[in-house]
C-alpha cells in the first residue's frame, strides 16, 4: 500500500579491530537501516484501567492514541538529526528507490513517519515547489493482521506460544515474585492483575497522562513511576523469552534487514537511483524486542523517538555492521557493543550470530500481505 509521505533516516557508528572513520564520516558507508519509535502521544482506549479518573476523556481534537504535538516535534527532530548526521551520505535530492519507509498501520506512526521524513527531507534547488518547505515522499505499510516484519507479535503461532510462556509454571513463579504491586495495583485500578502484561498496559495510560500534567491519583504516587515500569519493563522478557517468540517479535525485520543489506551489495554501481535507507516507524516494543534479540539491551522502557541504527559499512573489502542507539540519554547516538562481535561487526560474522533468529517460512502460522 503506497501513501504519500516524507522520508527520515539512520544512524550509526565505529569499529574495533577494522580501521574506522569518526562518527558520523560518511565515506565507507553503504546504507542505513534505522528502526524508531514514534512520538509522545495520548492513551489508547485499551490501556485505560476501569477506575481511570480519565477514563471518559476524548483528548479532542487529538484523540486517543495520536500524536501531541510534542510527539511531532520529537520524530521532525529525529530526521533533522539524521540529515545531519549522513547529509554526505544522503546527497541533497530525493529520488525514487532512495529510501524505502515503512510504517506499521498505526495512526501515530504513520504521522510519526511523515514528521520524520519532513525533517530528514525538505526540498532543495529544483525540488522546491513553492512557498511551503516541504515534499511528499512515498512510504508504505501493511495491514496489521498481515505485517510480519514489524507486527511479528500478532502472528498466530506467535499469540499461541506467548499464551504458553505466561501459563507455564516457570513464568507463573516468576509472576508471584511480584505479587505484591499486581494485588495493590487491582484493588485500587479496578484491573484483575495477573501477569506483567497487564502493569505493562497501565504503564502506558499513567506515563501518558503524566506527561500531558493530568493529577494523578494519590494510590498512584505510591507506586509510579519507579515500581510500574521496573514490572512493565519485565514484560519484554516475556515477549521474546524463546527463541521462536524472538524469531517473530523481532527475527522478520532482523532477516529483512541482512536481505536487503545483500541486494545491496550486489547493486548495480552504475545506477543512478542508489538505494540508501531503510526507515522503519514502529513503536517501543520493536525497539526492546530488537535490542533484546540481539543481546544489547538493558532493561528500560525506549522513549518517545528512540531509534536504533544499523550502518553498513565497507572497511577494506569487508562489509560489515555498525549498531548505534539513541535513547536521549546522551546528546549523540551510542555505539553498540555486541557480545560476541566487535564495534564493526563483519556482514557473514553477524549473519552467523543471528541466524537462528531468522524465522522458517510459514512459522507465522498464515499468509502475509
Amino acid at each position: 500500500m503506497l501513501h504519500i509521505a516524507l522520508a527520515s533516516l539512520l544512524l550509526v557508528c565505529g569499529t574495533n579491530g577494522y580501521p574506522s572513520p569518526p562518527n558520523g564520516d560518511t565515506k565507507t558507508l553503504v546504507m542505513l537501516h534505522v528502526l524508531f519509535r514514534h512520538g509522545n502521544r495520548t492513551a489508547e482506549t485499551s490501556e485505560l484501567y476501569p477506575n481511570d479518573p480519565y477514563l471518559n476523556r476524548t483528548y479532542f481534537p487529538i484523540g486517543l492514541g495520536q500524536l501531541t504535538n510534542a510527539g511531532k516535534a520529537k520524530e521532525f527532530s529525529i530526521g533533522k538529526a539524521l540529515r545531519e548526521r549522513y547529509n554526505a551520505f544522503l546527497g541533497p535530492y530525493v529520488y525514487p528507490g532512495l529510501v524505502d519507509a515503512r510504517s506499521t498501520d498505526y495512526n501515530r506512526t504513520k504521522a510519526s513517519l511523515l514528521y520524520c521524513l519532513a525533517g530528514l527531507f525538505p526540498p532543495r534547488g529544483e525540488q522546491i515547489w513553492g512557498m511551503l518547505n516541504w515534499q511528499a515522499v512515498p512510504y508504505n505499510f501493511w495491514p496489521r493482521d498481515n505485517d510480519e516484519v514489524l507486527l511479528g507479535v500478532n502472528c498466530p503461532k506467535y499469540v499461541l506460544d506467548y499464551n504458553k510462556q505466561t501459563t507455564s509454571p516457570k513464568q507463573q513463579l516468576e509472576f508471584s515474585k511480584d505479587k505484591g504491586i499486581m494485588d495493590y495495583v487491582s484493588k485500587y485500578s479496578g484491573l484483575n492483575v495477573t501477569s506483567y502484561e497487564d502493569i505493562y498496559g497501565l504503564y502506558f495510560a499513567v506515563s501518558t497522562e503524566d506527561e500531558l500534567g493530568l493529577k494523578l491519583p494519590d494510590w498512584l504516587l505510591k507506586v509510579w513511576p519507579r515500581n510500574i515500569t521496573d514490572v512493565a519493563i519485565k514484560e519484554y522478557y516475556v515477549a521474546t523469552a524463546t527463541t521462536e517468540l524472538k524469531q517473530m517479535a523481532a527475527g522478520y525485520l532482523l532477516q529483512k534487514m541482512i536481505n536487503d543489506t545483500k541486494t545491496k551489495i550486489n547493486e548495480d554501481p552504475n545506477t543512478q537511483f542508489k538505494k540508501k535507507v531503510y526507515l522503519y516507524s514502529a513503536h517501543e516494543s520493536n525497539v526492546a524486542h530488537f535490542l533484546i534479540t540481539l543481546d544489547i539491551f538493558k532493561p528500560h522502557i525506549p522513549t518517545y523517538g528512540s531509534y536504533v541504527t544499523l550502518e553498513v559499512h565497507k572497511i577494506n573489502g569487508v562489509h560489515g555492521i555498525k549498531i548505534y542507539y539513541q535513547n536521549y540519554s546522551t546528546n549523540k547516538p551510542q555505539l553498540m557493543k555486541l557480545p560476541a562481535c566487535e564495534y564493526f561487526c563483519p556482514l557473514d560474522q553477524f549473519t552467523e550470530l543471528y541466524s537462528e533468529y531468522f524465522p522458517t517460512k510459514g512459522l507465522c502460522g498464515k499468509t502475509a500481505c
